[in-house]
C-alpha cells in the first residue's frame, strides 16, 4: 500500500522539503536553545513577518504561473512580466522605507517573493522544468540562504532582525539572476508587449489571490500577531507558541509535496483528486501521531523550558490536521478560477479567528488561540470542501 502512496517522484521532491524545511527547523531548533526566549520571539516575529508581507510583493504571480501557463514562451514571458513588477513595487516601498529604517525588512520581503520557496522563480522552474529540477532549486536556495543565517545568528550574534538581513544579504546576489534570465532567454520586445496584454488582464485575477493569499497568511499568524499586540509579555508568549507552531506545521508537507508533484494529474486526470486526497487523509494521519512522540521526545531530552505545553501542542497538531486537508481544495478554486470565492472563504476564516482568537486568549490563554485556530480550520476547510465538490479534471481548458 506504502507503495501506492509514496512515488519515486513524490521521493525525489519530497527529499527537497524536507532538506529545505530541515534546515528551516535547524536555524529555529537551533536559535530556540540559543538565544534567550525575548530575543527568539523577536525573530520569530519579524520571520512571520516578512512571510506575511511578501505575499504583496509577489502580487499572487505564482499561482498564475502555475494556472495560466502552457507553452513555454507563455511561461517565460509571465515569469519576466511577475519578476518586473515584483521589482517595481519592491523599489517604490523600499524607497519609502528607508525614511522609517524598514529598509531591510523590505529587502527580505522581495528576496521571499522573488527566489524563496513558494515565490515566483520556483513556480517558473516547476510548470517549465518540472518537479525534479524545481527540488534542485529549492535546495539551492534554502542551503544558501539558511548558511547565511546561522554565520549571522552564531558569529555576527545578529538576533531578531536574523531573518531581514539574512534575505538582504542572498538577494543581493541573486538579483544577478534575472539579468542573466534576460540575456540568455533572448526575450523579444514585440512578444513581452503581447504577453502584456495578456498579463494585464490577469491583474485583477492576481490582486484578488494577493488579498485572498494575504489573509490565508494572516489566519495562520494571526496568534502571533493578537500576541504581539494584547500580551502582557508578549516575546516570551510569541516564543513559547511559535516553538509549538513550527513543530504542528511539519504535517504540512504532505500536501504541498503531493500537490505540487502531481500539478499535471490534478488539472487532467479524472477521478484523481477523490485518490489524492486519500492518499493525503493517510499520510497526514500517520504523520500527526509521530509529530506527537517527537515533540514528547525533543522537550524531554533538549528543551525542557517548553515542555509544560502538551495540551496545547495537542490542540495545535489537531488544528493542523484540518489545515493539512485543505490545500488540495484550496488549489482546486484556482485551477477552476473561482478566485472571489476564494477570497471570500479566507477573509471570512480571517476575521472569525481574530474575533475568537482575541475573545479566548482572555480566558484561556494561549490554548484559547489554539482552540480558535481549530474551530476555523474545521470551518474553512468544510466550505472549502463544498466550493470544488463539482470539479471535473480538464475543466481549467474547458474541455
Amino acid at each position: 500500500m506504502l507503495n501506492n502512496l509514496i512515488h519515486k517522484k513524490y521521493i525525489i521532491y519530497g527529499s527537497s522539503i524536507i532538506v529545505a524545511r530541515g534546515l528551516e527547523y535547524f536555524i529555529l531548533l537551533f536559535a530556540a536553545g540559543y538565544l534567550a526566549k525575548d530575543s527568539y520571539g523577536d525573530l520569530e516575529f519579524y520571520k512571520k513577518l516578512i512571510e506575511v508581507f511578501s505575499i504583496v510583493f509577489s502580487f499572487g504571480f505564482p499561482a498564475l504561473i502555475l494556472s495560466y501557463t502552457k507553452s513555454r514562451d507563455s511561461k517565460k514571458y509571465f515569469y519576466v512580466l511577475a519578476c518586473t513588477c515584483t521589482l517595481v513595487i519592491g523599489i517604490i516601498t523600499f524607497v519609502t522605507a528607508t525614511f522609517f529604517g524598514y529598509e531591510y525588512i523590505i529587502l527580505g520581503m522581495i528576496f521571499y517573493a522573488l527566489f524563496f520557496n513558494g515565490g515566483i522563480t520556483p513556480a517558473y522552474i516547476l510548470v517549465n522544468a518540472g518537479s525534479t529540477y524545481a527540488a534542485y532549486y529549492k535546495i539551492g536556495i534554502s542551503t544558501f540562504f539558511y548558511i547565511i543565517l546561522f554565520l549571522l545568528l552564531y558569529y555576527f550574534e545578529v538576533r531578531g532582525m536574523l531573518y531581514p538581513y539574512g534575505g538582504t544579504i542572498v538577494f543581493s546576489f541573486l538579483i544577478f539572476y534575472i539579468g542573466y534570465f534576460l540575456f540568455k532567454k533572448n526575450i523579444e520586445f514585440k512578444k513581452l508587449k503581447q504577453y502584456w496584454r495578456v498579463f494585464k488582464r490577469l491583474l485583477i485575477s492576481s490582486f484578488t489571490l494577493v488579498i485572498s493569499n494575504f489573509a490565508n497568511l494572516m489566519f495562520l499568524y494571526t496568534d502571533i500577531f493578537i500576541i504581539k499586540l494584547i500580551s502582557e509579555d508578549p516575546k516570551i508568549e510569541i516564543a513559547e507558541y511559535s516553538f509549538l507552531l513550527n513543530i504542528a506545521y511539519l504535517l504540512l508537507f504532505i500536501p504541498l509535496t503531493l500537490i505540487q508533484v502531481d500539478i499535471d494529474k490534478i488539472k487532467h486526470q479524472k477521478g484523481y483528486v477523490k485518490i489524492l486526497n486519500k492518499k493525503i487523509g493517510i499520510l497526514v494521519f500517520i504523520a500527526s501521531v509521530s509529530i506527537y512522540l517527537v515533540y514528547y521526545f525533543i522537550i524531554g531530552v533538549f528543551y525542557p523550558e517548553y515542555g509544560d505545553f502538551h495540551v496545547l501542542m495537542g490542540v495545535l497538531l489537531f488544528a493542523n490536521i484540518f489545515q493539512a486537508l485543505s490545500p488540495l481544495f484550496g488549489f482546486l478554486t484556482v485551477v477552476q478560477k473561482k478566485f472571489k470565492q476564494n477570497l471570500i472563504v479566507n477573509v471570512v476564516a480571517l476575521v472569525l479567528n481574530i474575533i475568537i482568537s482575541y475573545l479566548l486568549y482572555f480566558k484561556l490563554g494561549l490554548i484559547g488561540l489554539a482552540i480558535s485556530s481549530m474551530l476555523t480550520l474545521i470551518f474553512r476547510y468544510v466550505w472549502l470542501i463544498n466550493l470544488v465538490k463539482d470539479y471535473k479534471a480538464n475543466e481549467l481548458y474547458g474541455s
